[in-house]
């Protein structure tokens, strides 16, 4: 993938937590030219695990420049998460933090060659142990990231705020959109709970805003007219889906001071973004979350893929050029070509409105969301009962309910943490006296969550 053109490259492009000046467009193409050095040598697979940082976006764009492919992971993965990843992949190339804090490189043996066009693998999960990665092409990221740069108005002079991580898609395109045209962006890894980050927040000017619901829930609490960020000009909230009451909250705060407020919605399978809620449209439609982005389409389909009536609830599918390839599990897939032909089945129910705006209803499949990262239950259900046995893992709100009828040995919770990247904090432990099951003899999901 190449650099973003440079139309000004004494223009400020990135800043970081380490730093109180941000580096600008021609000093970033300096570092990502230095990476691709480094990296020299035909098509490979690179994992980086990428900080919010402004090295780690240049060993980002390094890699790409040198032509090959980024899995890009989180830097908290335990050493058991990580190994499990190295060993299904083989990766050429390692890109981690070093004992003094500093990103450094480690090479592997050559595995299968990547496909020429392969250009990035994210985690189909907000837990990046997961060995399922989404296969995507520099076009589809580019196209997605231009498609938001013009439906949220992103300008060159306003500064864009980093604060999700890079490894997760959303964080990713905030990013990717920025860079396509020309904006900075303030990469941080302080949270909304950390003062700092609201002094660094304001003193860098920023003008675009993301955030998952738990982000959201965070400023009304503070109160989003005490935030004191005189250059805010666009919030946009993805991730998960967020109360209507909430909503208002955030499009009212912005209506009020002349700026916009976007709802958004995407998957990883779109690079990642699929629709946006225009602010004017808010009023009429507020728990919807928009039409599809410039050259997306989105189809309502009933379980047998008949085309429903407007109004109807059916089966989410989005059509587009930013649909990914397919998915990875081991290094062998990242060979293959285009096996979706850019059709995406959601997995989600919803239904369109006349004017072809999308309110989700549901979920067809068992995926949550933990803080705005996807979070496969099933995969975390199989993890646990690798380690003690009979169990079941449903979600409610932030938190993961593991029951299990055995007792357990050892820190489950521990070990957890270790394999994935879900905060500690989210999980919950239940013994109870027995799983409930449907009548066909599968775990009965919705019992349980009443029963907790």
């Amino acid at each position: 993938m190449k650099f973003p053109e440079i139309l000004a490259p004494d223009a400020p492009a990135l800043r970081d937590d380490r730093s109180e000046r941000f580096v600008s467009y021609g000093e970033l193409k300096t570092r990502a030219a230095a990476w691709a050095a480094r990296l020299d040598g035909s098509k490979a697979l690179v994992f980086l695990y990428v900080p919010n940082r402004v090295d780690g976006v240049a060993a980002l764009l390094g890699a790409w420049q040198a032509g090959h492919a980024v899995a890009l992971l989180d830097p908290g993965l335990g050493a058991e998460g990580r190994i499990a990843l190295f060993d299904a992949y083989l990766p050429e190339y390692v890109i981690a933090d070093d004992a003094d804090g500093n990103l450094d490189v480690s090479t592997g043996k050559a595995g299968p060659a990547p496909h020429q066009d392969l250009t990035l693998l994210l985690s189909t999960s907000g837990s990046t142990g997961s060995p399922k990665f989404v296969r995507l092409t520099s076009a589809q990221i580019r196209h997605n990231a231009e498609a938001i740069a013009d439906v949220l108005d992103i300008r060159a002079d306003e500064v864009g705020c980093g604060h999700l991580p890079l490894h997760y898609s959303y964080g990713l395109s905030i990013l990717t959109s920025h860079l396509v045209r020309g904006a900075p962006v303030l990469l941080t890894e302080r949270s909304f709970t950390d003062r700092a980050f609201w002094t660094q927040a304001r003193a860098a000017k920023v003008a675009h805003m993301p955030g998952v619901p738990f982000h959201f829930q965070m400023m009304q609490r503070l109160r989003y007219e005490r935030l004191d960020l005189p250059d805010l000009r666009v919030l946009t909230q993805a991730g998960g889906g967020l109360s209507v009451e909430e909503r208002r909250a955030a499009h009212s705060f912005m209506d009020g001071r002349g700026g916009r407020f976007y709802v958004m919605y995407g998957q990883t399978e779109a690079a990642p973004r699929m629709t946006t809620l225009a602010h004017e449209d808010f009023p009429l439609t507020p728990d919807s979350v928009g039409t599809a982005l410039p050259g997306g389409r989105l189809e309502i389909v009933d379980d047998q893929g008949e085309a429903v009536a407007p109004g109807e609830n059916g089966l989410v599918i989005y059509r587009g050029p930013n649909v990914m390839w397919g998915y990875a599990e081991r290094r062998e897939d990242l060979a293959l070509g285009d096996t979706n032909k850019g059709r995406l089945e959601t997995g989600d129910i919803g239904r369109l409105d006349a004017a072809g705006r999308l309110t989700i209803s549901g979920r067809a499949k068992r995926f949550g969301k933990i803080y705005g990262l996807r979070v496969n239950l099933d995969e975390i259900e199989r993890a646990v009962a690798g380690m003690i046995g009979r169990c079941a893992v449903v979600q409610t709100g932030e938190l993961l309910h593991i029951a299990h009828v055995d007792p357990i040995d050892g820190d489950v919770v521990a070990r957890l943490a270790d394999l994935f990247t879900i905060p500690r904090t989210a999980y919950r432990l239940h013994q109870i006296d027995a799983i409930p099951y449907t009548g066909r003899g599968k775990v009965d999901y919705r019992k349980l969550e009443r029963e907790l």
